[in-house]
């Protein structure tokens, strides 16, 4: 590695949002865990976008966030509800 990009790295813990100034890094890490799973479900089923918003009762666009990585404002609950309607 060079000496420029060793100044620009940062080892820090395997919590990314530890590092980013989130409230609740635990609670994210559990979140973002349960979403990687939850979009494994949907691809593994081979369900469209379109089936898989149905079948977990959300609009599309609702799951598009989700995808994307926009699921603060969902809870874990809400998450794991999801896992199981797909399940």
């Amino acid at each position: 590695m060079n000496a420029e990009l060793e100044n620009i790295l940062e080892i820090t813990s395997s919590n990314v949002y530890a590092g980013i100034d989130v409230n609740d890094t635990s609670e994210m890490q559990r979140k973002s865990q349960i979403v990687k799973d939850l979009i494994k479900l949907i691809n593994s089923k081979q369900l469209s976008p379109d089936a898989a918003a149905n079948l977990l009762e959300i609009d599309l666009a609702h799951l598009l966030r989700i995808k994307r990585g926009q699921f603060r404002e969902i809870s874990e609950t809400k998450l794991l509800e999801m896992i199981k309607k797909l399940g």
